[in-house]
């Protein structure tokens, strides 16, 4: 659904990315993982259409992306809610700006809303909600368009320890029902392997792919796979592409 082809980014003299080819079948988590600086934020802006990279290409469905496509949303590390609307409003926005009737965009907000678990905040604005409301929020404004394929950039890595686990087992909840192709950036090696069907692994920039991993947990994931032996073979294993020379 989702493949990047060559995918070099130069910005000046400075080497970003370096020659990145992966794809993404229907319906798959793929996390993607690697030191500060590798590029992920800047892959997944090439993913998105957001930028346009140097040299290769990224294909939704095998055409090439050039600009942002309504079937491929993206959650940025921080909510980026628009503080002077409500959370229904802010939920709504992609779908007021393609020119959706108030009516039809606000039962789908509403909609939207309930299923995460905000339906009573609707009228809130972003200063009125918790760190992981205001993420929910965003995500609701990501899925309103119902994308096809989700790309996510490290979005609960300003949570609190407990806020970040709920929201981990939300999302994996949402993906179970929608199934939709989710990428996801994130530092974390638990999280990686406890959200992800399939972990890819960047190295220092320039960001290159250097090593893939299965996940071979069974799903539904429970909090308590952390702490079973096999979880720890794959952080160890996951660990040891990381630290591998040269990264």
């Amino acid at each position: 659904m989702l493949r990047l082809e060559g995918v070099w980014q130069r910005f000046g003299a400075l080497e970003v990315l370096h020659n990145i080819s992966f794809e993404l079948a229907a319906g798959e988590f793929v996390c993607l993982i690697g030191p500060s600086g590798c590029g992920k934020t800047t892959l997944l802006r090439i993913a998105a259409g957001l930028l346009k990279p140097s040299a290769g290409q990224a294909l939704f469905n095998g055409e090439p992306i050039s600009a942002p496509l309504p079937e491929i949303g993206i959650l940025f590390q921080q909510p980026t809610l628009l503080p002077y609307l409500s959370t229904r409003a802010n939920v709504e926005l992609p779908l007021a700006l393609r020119g959706v009737s108030r009516a039809a965009r606000r039962s789908i907000a509403q909609q939207a809303l309930a299923q995460l678990g905000l339906a009573e905040f609707a009228e809130a604005y972003p200063s009125q909600l918790s760190g992981g409301m205001a993420q929910r929020a965003a995500l609701g404004r990501a899925l309103v368009q119902n994308p096809a394929v989700l790309l996510m950039d490290e979005p609960f890595s300003a949570l609190d320890a407990m806020t970040r686990e709920l929201m981990q087992l939300e999302l994996l909840d949402l993906w179970q029902r929608t199934r939709k192709t989710i990428l996801m950036v994130t530092h974390s090696i638990t999280e990686a392997i406890f959200m992800a069907d399939r972990v890819l692994v960047l190295t220092a920039r320039p960001g290159r792919l250097s090593a893939t991993l299965d996940v071979p947990l069974p799903r539904p994931r429970r909090l308590a796979m952390v702490h079973s032996p096999e979880f720890g073979a794959l952080a160890a294993q996951l660990r040891s592409h990381i630290n591998a020379p040269g990264l």
